[in-house]
């Protein structure tokens, strides 16, 4: 697997993998609310995105049937002193909340089963410190 980020010239930080491109407008995000995403939102962003391949690829294999699936990660952040003498503040995650939200007819303690698996080899989940806390719910849509 190969994965190559590059910064252009405009600011866009784009990130490429077996000819697929994501762009992301991160280092232009100097305010709150400035409309683009900060690298901890993107952190956020992978672990949702690689949460929602796991859950689907364990569902597959199980020939489990659903649609409509989201998946919202939460966290609160902590800022904590600066970095050396930099004005860059260290980031605690206390905790971590994942919401599977979804329309299927599997039975929620199956459902249950089937993130504790997925969890288990989502690499983005994989990487966090196993100090911090998580916790996920699983929303049933009708």
């Amino acid at each position: 697997m190969i994965c190559k980020g590059k910064l252009e010239s405009d600011g866009s930080l784009v990130f490429e993998s077996n000819g697929q491109k994501i762009i992301s407008h991160s280092l232009k995000c100097k305010e709150k609310n400035s409309g683009y995403i900060s690298p901890g939102e993107m952190f956020m962003a992978a672990l949702s995105g690689c949460k929602i391949l796991t859950f689907s690829k364990v569902m597959k294999f199980y020939n489990l049937k659903f649609s409509s699936l989201s998946v919202e990660v939460s966290s609160q952040v902590e800022l904590l002193d600066n970095i050396l003498d930099t004005p860059f503040k260290n980031q605690k995650y206390n905790e971590i909340k994942t919401i599977y939200t979804l329309k299927t007819d599997v039975k929620k303690e199956k459902l249950f089963e089937i993130v504790k698996l997925a969890s288990k080899f989502c690499t983005v989940n994989i990487a966090i410190d196993k100090s911090i806390k998580q916790t996920f719910e699983i929303e049933i849509l009708e």
